[in-house]
């Protein structure tokens, strides 16, 4: 009798091992930034789809995430808040800034530590440095020379050095920032659209052109190289992401309703992934390679994109909103 219910006993704790692993919850994928509700919520993926958590982060008049798919700097009223570990049972909240001008654009270094944030009354941008421990003011930069309206932002890490992108009534202009300098201006563009910093090297998306280029050397030999065009069947590209595992480059083609994907070592692009609707952006959701396609201040997201898997995925809302 001892050794048989020894042996139930046994097989009764692996079936709750069993049980216990399947009923873990998934992983969080990301968090995704709702304009809509002023929510911020986790989100996690499976074999079937995409839905959002409990909401992290209520009531904010904007929000920047970082990269790393756990910090958010969050604008309330005219204080600003670094939301951390947004991963973990509790987030963190710290005063970045208690008050002072509004914030009309922020962009984060592609390591998470260094945020830039332009300030169109004063017509300034300031560099924010070692944002994940304890975040200090690098510098200022004064951009009243340029009159053109700021499209967008990217910079290195440690603001080592910035750019911008900025739109006139007829054309665009790519600008770099550098303390202790004026902005100074590198190459015309058609229609600015987003910059990114990524590895050393600035990609840039020209609307007007119907172009993704990538720009190196820009303090002594420049290089400007045309990696996706409108020859490859790009139409009005509204974002951009490099997948550096896969050596990649994703664009979203709004003009096809396509997501075009360029093998950067063979300069090929693969078979596109195609939409039902045009999307309006490719935001990189948190460490994993999934992107929000659409969602904007006057719509929620619907529609993911995983780039491991190569699908889409519906982004299941809360089952209510109090949730």
């Amino acid at each position: 009798m001892g050794k048989a219910w020894l042996a139930l006993m046994r097989y009764l704790s692996c079936l709750f091992v069993v049980f216990a692993a399947s009923a873990q919850p998934l992983p969080m994928a990301g968090i995704i930034v709702d304009h809509v509700s002023r929510t911020i919520r986790p989100v996690v993926a499976d074999g079937e789809g995409a839905s959002t958590g409990r909401a992290r982060v209520r009531e904010f008049d904007a929000a920047w995430p970082a990269p790393d798919g756990r910090t958010v700097l969050v604008a309330r009223s005219r204080a600003l808040h670094l939301v951390r570990r947004l991963d973990g049972a509790i987030p963190v909240w710290r005063e970045f800034r208690e008050d002072g001008p509004a914030v009309a654009r922020a962009a984060w270094s592609e390591d998470s530590t260094t945020i830039a944030l332009y300030l169109p009354d004063e017509r300034k941008i300031e560099f924010w440095k070692n944002c994940l421990v304890e975040p200090r003011r690098a510098y200022v930069a004064d951009i009243s020379p340029v009159t053109e309206r700021v499209v967008s932002l990217a910079l290195a890490p440690e603001a080592r050095v910035a750019f911008l992108a900025t739109q006139g009534r007829e054309s665009g202009t790519l600008w770099i920032l550098e303390e202790g300098f004026q902005p100074r201006m590198l190459m015309p563009l058609g229609k600015a659209g987003e910059i990114r910093y990524i590895g050393g090297a600035l990609y840039i998306a020209d609307r007007g052109r119907n172009e993704v280029l990538r720009y190196t050397g820009w303090q002594a030999m420049p290089r400007v190289e045309t990696l996706v065009a409108a020859g490859h069947g790009l139409a009005d590209p509204v974002g951009f992401a490099l997948l550096a595992d896969q050596k990649k480059l994703l664009v979203a083609s709004a003009g096809t309703s396509q997501l075009l994907v360029l093998d950067l070592r063979t300069g090929r692009l693969e078979e596109p992934v195609t939409l039902e609707e045009p999307p309006a952006r490719l935001e990189r959701i948190g460490a994993a390679p999934l992107f929000a396609l659409d969602g904007s201040p006057r719509t929620a997201p619907a529609l993911l994109y995983d780039a491991a898997a190569q699908r889409l995925l519906a982004l299941a809302a809360p089952a209510a909103a109090g949730e």
